[in-house]
Order: C-alpha cells, then sequence, then structure tokens
C-alpha cells in the first residue's frame, strides 16, 4: 500500500489509481472497497461524473469479458481484428 497506492511519486496519480480501485471493486464485489475508494477518489479530486465512468468502464468490460469468453470467439482471430483496427486509427491520424 505505501510504495503503490499511497505514494505519489508513481507512474499514476492518486485519483487514477483511487478510480481503479473503485472500478475493480465494483466488480469483485467488495462493498468496503467500493465505499473507500470512492472516499479515496473524491479525496483526490475525482468529480462524480469521474467516478460515474470508471464504474461504467468496469461494466463495459465485464460485459465484453462476458461475450467474447461465452461465445468462444478465437483469441488470434480478436488480436488481428484489434491491431488492424488500431493501426487504421494511428494511419487516419497521422
Amino acid at each position: 500500500i505505501k510504495g503503490v497506492q499511497l505514494n505519489p511519486n508513481t507512474a499514476l496519480n492518486g485519483k487514477t489509481k483511487e478510480l481503479m480501485g473503485l472500478a475493480v471493486a465494483s466488480q469483485i464485489p467488495c462493498q468496503y472497497c467500493i465505499y473507500f475508494h470512492t472516499l479515496a477518489a473524491r479525496a483526490n479530486g475525482a468529480s462524480d461524473e469521474e467516478i460515474k465512468e470508471a464504474i461504467a468502464m468496469a461494466a463495459i468490460v465485464r460485459h465484453w469479458s462476458t461475450m467474447l469468453n461465452g461465445s468462444q470467439v478465437d483469441l488470434a482471430t480478436f488480436k488481428k481484428q484489434t491491431d488492424d483496427l488500431f493501426a487504421a486509427v494511428k494511419a487516419k491520424s497521422q
């Protein structure tokens, strides 16, 4: 905890770390962690909208994980399609 979560000298700032904690806590689910990380995120400057968005992202990731795994989508095909998508986005932005 001291080395990562409470350390201000890490790659991620406190708000980002607490929003990630809240997103994970929402999926576990752990009512203690949800309470703690919500307050910690607010203490680190997170707005209500940022808190809602972090929780929504957790839900979206969980949803698509369920869909892809349950449908047994081929991982190699998924990776290729994803790589192609990001290559196209990068090419378009140049």
